[in-house]
């Protein structure tokens, strides 16, 4: 049986820390003057324990290569869930450490971190304050591919620690300053026997004057970001890093009451793995809310990176939504999760410009729910190092989810997901393909405990080890304190 070689110190000292800045503060709390009294504090603290038992046909990962190995996955996790409200601060989100045993000993034991816990504190009259957030997940290692639920092979955990403080100024209804600072730092390790890891720090700073448009407003900029970028395992360069610092200036004229564009200058000076970036940034911004169901916002530039753009659509009904999301950025391939694409990969690909565009489309009925989403990210390289060849990187994927609830106690879930990597580098095209069904069945055995039981079958095509499969059934139960 394999052994646990995870170090947690990090994870857990960061999980500790968070809980100890927001959690004593409640208890001893005074009390309000009369004058000023407003909701009381509450603190809603929920420690929660699940077991999952995975009988699998391949604990190797569909892209890991070698021969299928049967085995059976045990994964017990401890948590808690925590919601904490007081006169100036605000404590929400969830952490929990998962340990995931292989009884056949074909993957290496694990003890890994995942939630998002995030506190806010206002220091001086709702205007100073400092926000701070912790969150761990694991994510695939390779283009086109998922991590499956229950199985660490062929994925990355990234945990991450930010601290942000800042100070806003409401002068009145129109105009507005913002000053935020914001360190995050990052620590990635693969979930595999390589147990390569990786540290850095990411910044993000931002000075904001802001009139909002009556008729005609405009807004004032200055931003500073720091990115790190790992070397490849192996390499004999150090880590580097994309450095951006801009200023600009937008003006935002409003036709209607619903509806304001206007154009943005500004310039920008960057760097990335040794090269240097100097010009112009010029484009144009739209505003459009005809109603508080429809919302659109676009933002188009051009920056010493060529074009970047932001597009955010949607559209709410009684019992549907509808959104489209779109954006052109430079960046820096740190791990880390993205919101847009749930797809995304831990790879390091150095500087690049990463397109994505989104749809989905929820529904939510008396008895019935559905989620539909479908989407295409691409990375094409910014700067080539000498020792290292980014590749480009174009990965499709299309996601559904099924609930019906059978009585009020069950309910019958299901999915299916799709998903194609293209990864290209010098002559060398390496592309896969990855399908997952997967149904579900949960229960209410009492009030705070759940039982789970369902099946997957997984098929992964890849150059290098052909057609993977993996056929798993798993039964789970949960329990809320």
């Amino acid at each position: 049986m394999a052994t646990m070689h995870r170090d947690t110190g990090a994870s857990l000292v960061l999980t500790i820390g968070l809980l100890h800045c927001c959690l004593p503060a409640y208890a001893q709390m005074p009390p309000p003057e009369p004058a000023q009294q407003g909701a009381a504090p509450t603190a809603q603290i929920q420690p929660m324990v699940d077991l999952m038992v995975t009988a699998t046909t391949n604990a190797n990962g569909a892209t890991t290569g070698g021969q299928p190995k049967k085995d059976v996955i045990l994964s017990a996790s401890a948590g808690v869930a925590v919601n904490a409200k007081g006169a100036n601060t605000h404590a929400e989100g969830q952490w929990r450490f998962t340990s995931v045993k292989y009884t056949h000993g074909s993957q290496p034991s694990q003890l890994l971190p995942s939630g998002q816990l995030d506190l806010h504190t206002d220091l001086y009259r709702k205007e100073a304050g400092l926000d701070a957030s912790a969150s761990a997940d694991q994510v695939a290692s390779s283009v086109g591919t998922a991590p499956g639920a229950n199985n660490t092979a062929d994925t990355t955990t990234n945990t991450r620690l930010s601290l942000s403080p800042f100070y806003t100024r409401q002068f009145d209804n129109e105009s507005s300053l913002l000053a935020r600072a914001r360190r995050t730092w990052i620590h990635s390790v693969s979930n595999g026997a390589s147990n390569v890891e990786n540290n850095g720090a990411e910044d993000n700073h931002l000075l904001r004057w802001e009139r909002r448009p009556v008729r005609l407003g405009y807004a004032l900029e200055a931003s500073y970001s720091k990115s790190p970028i790992f070397a490849p395992t192996g390499a004999s360069s150090p880590n580097s890093s994309l450095t951006r610092k801009t200023v600009s200036a937008s003006l935002l004229y409003a036709l209607t009451p619903e509806f304001a564009l206007g154009p943005i200058l500004g310039r920008e000076s960057s760097q990335s793995q040794g090269q240097s970036f100097t010009g112009a940034i010029r484009g144009g911004q739209l505003r459009w809310q005809p109603n508080e169901r429809t919302q659109l916002k676009a933002t188009l530039k051009h920056s010493v990176f060529g074009k970047e753009w932001e597009l955010d659509a949607i559209r709410k009904t009684p019992w549907t939504t509808f959104g489209i999301y779109s954006r052109r950025s430079a960046e820096a391939t740190t791990p880390q999760q993205s919101v847009a694409i749930p797809s995304s990969t831990a790879n390091n690909f150095g500087t690049v410009t990463r397109d994505t565009t989104s749809g989905r489309m929820m529904f939510a009925g008396r008895r019935d729910s559905l989620n539909v989403s479908a989407g295409l990210t691409r990375t094409t390289p910014l700067a080539q190092n000498t020792l290292t060849l980014t590749p480009r990187t174009k990965e499709y994927f299309f996601d559904t989810e099924v609930l019906h609830r059978l009585t009020p106690q069950s309910n019958l879930s299901g999915g299916l997901r799709w998903t194609r990597g293209l990864t290209s580098a010098t002559d060398a095209v390496t592309l896969s393909r990855d399908f997952t069904a997967r149904i579900g069945l949960s229960t209410k055995l009492m009030t705070d405990t759940t039982a789970t039981m369902g099946i997957k079958r997984q098929l992964t095509h890849n150059p290098s080890i052909n057609t993977s499969s993996e056929s798993a059934v798993f039964v789970g139960l949960g329990h809320r304190f």
